[in-house]
């Protein structure tokens, strides 16, 4: 592996970001590597991706309508993690490799359907459901429910009920 401890989290960010095939926010790639797994600590993983993005391996694209951004692997930072492959070691790639397995589809559905609410002046709540891919939000629906506890159920279900309305509402409108 190569000496220097910059270069060695440079490399598990960038082969963590390969792996997963897909944008991630910057937030859900910190838990990945920081939080939920003990990769790297955080602030050298915030460094090294500070680095990442202005060497031009990763690149950083802000979602429409949204504060959130997305970050990707470029083609620089894939040739980059192909020519140091083997200097990652074989336990920690499969580590990796397994963690994103098994983890994949729960951060897409974190990423694709977003969820949140307010409290409105009238004590009423609204809540904002989303579905969005990279590069747009696909649907925005705002409810107005009577109480917080309505607001969080619908909030914490949106990630399993999307899926369904979504499929749901294009068929009603638009295969009429």
């Amino acid at each position: 592996m190569p000496e220097d401890t910059s270069t060695n989290n440079k490399l598990v960010v960038l082969f963590v970001m390969e792996k997963f095939e897909m944008p991630l926010t910057e937030d859900a790639l910190l838990s990945i590597c920081c939080t939920e797994n003990d990769w790297l600590r955080y602030l050298y993983c915030k460094q090294v991706l500070g680095e990442l993005i202005k060497s031009g391996f990763v690149t950083r694209t802000t979602l429409p309508g949204n504060n959130a951004s997305l970050l990707s692997i470029t083609a620089d930072g894939r040739a980059c993690i192909a020519y140091f492959y083997n200097e990652l070691p074989l336990s920690l790639r499969e580590d990796i490799v397994r963690y994103i397995k098994n983890t994949r589809l729960d951060y897409r559905k974190k990423q694709e359907f977003v969820s949140d609410f307010f409290r409105n002046s009238d004590g009423t709540f609204t809540v904002v459901l989303k579905i969005q891919d990279m590069n747009k939000v696909l649907m925005e629906l705002k409810l107005i429910v009577d109480s917080r506890a309505l607001a969080v159920s619908i909030r914490n279900s949106w990630s399993e009920t999307a899926p369904d309305l979504y499929r749901s509402i294009h068929e009603i409108l638009l295969e009429n």
